[in-house]
């Protein structure tokens, strides 16, 4: 079995945990045997999971300690009829809301929120003391079992958690500290597993001890996320293989690769080199850089995150205007949306018909909507949000735009290309320079060039016939990241794994 170990699947998926869906669905269709397995405890896992196809293949370290892998409940309890014909209490329906308040002999004792609009799924239940403070806080998982109950101090920090099984059994329990500043974790319970009570001091503690359970020979891990996932490795068997993969640059300073300070996300990986059977990257140049800053003390294999679909790409005439740009990416700083942004200000004295549509999340939202208000921008300038399929906006998508100051890969570059959506990106580490080549099917500029930048998409735009012939070749150019091409340099890497 192949593991592909990451913190958590969310409702939006980052970068790294799109990379690892990628990789788990060429496996599943080669009958490559692999789960994805995470860290973190999330209630809407199995749900989140579904979106993306991966529901029946994915469990996290507390699925497996509570018993709750892939189980599914025959009844839900009907909580409405319950709460007011059994219990015999009060409820308040609250407009707007999938919300309760639920009251006994006039004194609310509950506030409950639901999944859903029909009342069926509890997401979770607020309880109040006489003196109408919350004292606990019951959580369902989205299957509709209670997964986990967390006890409050009066400053409503996290005294203490307990972790069910579907028949109500406390099987972890967490207690913390809450007169620290952070409300420091001080021991993890695991009860009755295997007949026996275990106890840990640490997270990482308990993540090893879950890695070592899991484990049967011929297993291989893969550690994404390194920075969570890689040191709970370090405190296991060294017989057991396990292979760190990077999702991005691997030194501070970007522009100084040869000689800067690795970046502290891996700090597990480069200090304790000897505890990984290899390390996996995304380009041929940081597998030339990493070979290089660590003397090939262990293999490292460079493998692309994503691939072309198989099925045949219909390349599509230039759309019609408004010229449409989109950016892929996270609403974060590393991308460097505002230069994006400030090239749409200059691009829109050109060009009467022009927009910038922004597919991503993330914290730098509100500054870039600010930035997009003041610069009197609101009707050239999209916010999208996170959308898991772009195929139909790639259709009506005249140029994609990378402005990031670093990728491990970018994945943007490659789903654009695949489909006849040429791309104009930044020169940097790591990636454009593999899959785009200069007035083939995109263009490379100087890194935050914005003159530069200016100048070339607006070249792009004003010619039509540019822009038909890059359409033809971002195609073509992309099969090298064919479904094919990845899947023999997979077999390729699996096979130096499993014989060395």
């Amino acid at each position: 079995m192949y593991y592909f170990v990451i913190n958590n699947i969310g409702e939006k998926l980052t970068g790294i945990e799109k990379a690892v869906i990628n990789r788990f669905k060429l496996f599943d269709q080669e009958l490559l045997h692999s789960k994805i397995i995470t860290l973190t405890w999330n209630p809407r896992l199995t749900g989140n999971a579904g979106v993306f196809g991966v529901n029946k293949d994915i469990f996290s370290i507390y699925d497996y300690f509570q018993e709750t892998i892939h189980i599914e409940l025959n009844t839900i309890p009907n909580w409405i009829s319950k709460w007011i014909y059994e219990d015999r209490f009060e409820i308040k329906y609250i407009a707007d809301t999938n919300d309760i308040r639920i009251f006994s002999n006039g004194r609310k004792i509950m506030y409950v929120n639901f999944y859903d609009d029909n009342y069926k799924f509890i997401n979770y239940i607020n309880h109040f003391d006489l003196k109408g403070r919350k004292i606990k806080r019951d959580l369902y998982d989205i299957r509709g079992f209670i997964s986990c109950t967390k006890y409050l101090t009066e400053n409503q920090r996290v005294l203490h958690e307990e972790f069910f099984n579907t028949n109500g059994d406390v099987k972890i329990e967490k207690y913390y500290d809450t007169g620290s500043d952070k409300n420091d974790l001080t021991m993890i319970i695991l009860n009755e597993f295997k007949n026996r009570t275990y106890y840990f001091n640490t997270h990482d503690e308990f993540v090893s001890f879950f890695y070592e359970e899991l484990y049967e020979k011929g297993d291989i891990y893969f550690s994404d996320k390194t920075a969570d996932t890689s040191p709970p490795f370090l405190m296991i068997n060294k017989e057991i293989p396990v292979v760190a993969v990077l999702h991005s640059t691997h030194v501070k300073d970007n522009d100084n690769i040869e000689y800067s300070n690795t970046k502290n996300i891996y700090k597990s990986v480069f200090e304790n080199l000897d505890r990984f059977s290899a390390i996996i990257v995304s380009t041929e140049q940081q597998k030339i850089d990493l070979n290089k800053r660590i003397a090939s003390s262990i293999p490292v294999y460079n493998i692309p995150v994503g691939y072309k679909e198989e099925h045949a790409i219909e390349i599509a005439p230039v759309p019609d205007k408004p010229f449409k740009m989109i950016s892929i990416a996270r609403y974060s700083p590393e991308k460097q949306l505002d230069h994006q942004i400030r090239l749409i200000s200059k691009l829109k004295n050109d060009f009467k018909e022009i927009e910038l549509h922004l597919f991503g999340y993330g914290s730098e939202q509100n500054k870039l909507k600010d930035l997009v208000e003041a610069m009197d921008l609101k009707e050239y300038v999209k916010f999208r949000g996170f959308i898991s399929d772009l195929t139909e906006e790639m259709k009506s998508s005249h140029l994609s735009l990378i402005t990031s100051n670093m990728e491990g890969f970018s994945l943007a570059i490659l789903e654009s290309l695949s489909n006849g959506v040429p791309v104009i990106s930044y020169d940097i580490a790591y990636g454009p320079r593999e899959m785009i080549k200069n007035n083939i099917n995109g263009f490379l500029i100087d890194k935050n060039n914005e003159e530069e930048l200016y100048e070339k998409v607006k070249f792009f735009l004003e010619d039509s016939t540019l822009q038909q012939k890059l359409r033809d070749n971002s195609v073509h150019e992309s099969n090298q990241f064919s479904y094919k091409n990845i899947l023999n340099k997979w077999k390729d890497i699996l096979y130096k794994l499993n014989n060395s």
